[in-house]
């Protein structure tokens, strides 16, 4: 995803002073969501703590949501740190929890710079709001597309799973990494703290992505493994029968 955005609200390109004013904006925002709600938020007080007027403010941004969206344009930018790292070399022979933690890592550095931006923009796809809704996606599509990838390849060929099945599992790990970092540090530091929540998804994704090769707990279509012993013949779906 590029955030990059080069016109204003007037459909005027930016220079460097725009960009510079637009970042600003955004800083503040960011700054201001440590102690405020995204609900508090107004234009007004934005542009007096960025040192501006509000008719600036609306140069740049629609409203709160605009600039809470740019924000989330943002964040998702940076999760790229992430994608960088499950594209590093990665063998699949043994459970690297060294190479895992560094992915669980960057992806809580980004969830803490960003988490009150993030947690709005759950909120407003799960009301169904296509815009956000769209963001989160693509957001999480490249994270779930390289950990499926590196599901497979912990593979032989001949033995690898569904690629629906690696994505289905992939979307798990994201899902169980998201709900964790999402969660207030304070309250996970009164609990069971958070660098053992981050070793404990460490050690899970370091399974998951390594030494597999001799793994046969895939199943196909929920019920019938989908490696069959030498010799055996596969079993026919019966038909369903109806009572007359």
């Amino acid at each position: 995803m590029n955030s990059n955005v080069t016109k204003n609200k007037q459909g005027q390109e930016l220079g460097l002073k725009g960009r510079t004013t637009r970042r600003r904006l955004m800083d503040v925002t960011l700054r201001l969501l440590r102690t405020k709600s995204p609900m508090e938020l107004t234009a007004v007080s934005i542009a007096q703590e960025a040192k501006t007027s509000s008719a600036t403010f609306y140069m740049y941004f629609d409203d709160v949501r605009d600039i809470m969206f740019a924000l989330g344009q943002a964040a998702a930018d940076e999760m790229t740190s992430v994608c960088s790292i499950l594209d590093e070399p990665w063998d699949p022979t043994v459970v690297d929890v060294a190479h895992a933690r560094r992915v669980v890592e960057a992806f809580d550095a980004v969830w803490d710079k960003h988490r009150p931006v993030l947690r709005y923009r759950n909120l407003e796809a799960d009301r169904g709001d296509p815009r956000f809704e769209q963001q989160r996606i693509d957001y999480y599509i490249p994270l779930i597309e390289r950990f499926a990838e590196r599901i497979l390849s912990a593979y032989p060929p001949g033995k690898r799973p569904r690629k629906g099945d690696a994505y289905a599992e992939a979307s798990v790990i994201h899902a169980a990494m998201e709900g964790v970092a999402a969660t207030d540090p304070d309250v996970m530091e009164r609990g069971l703290g958070v660098r053992r929540m981050q070793a404990a998804r460490a050690r899970i994704i370091a399974h998951i992505l390594g030494r597999r090769a001799g793994d046969d707990t895939w199943i196909s279509s929920g019920v019938e493994p989908r490696k069959k012993p030498a010799g055996q013949p596969a079993k026919r779906a019966k038909p369903a029968v109806r009572s007359a």
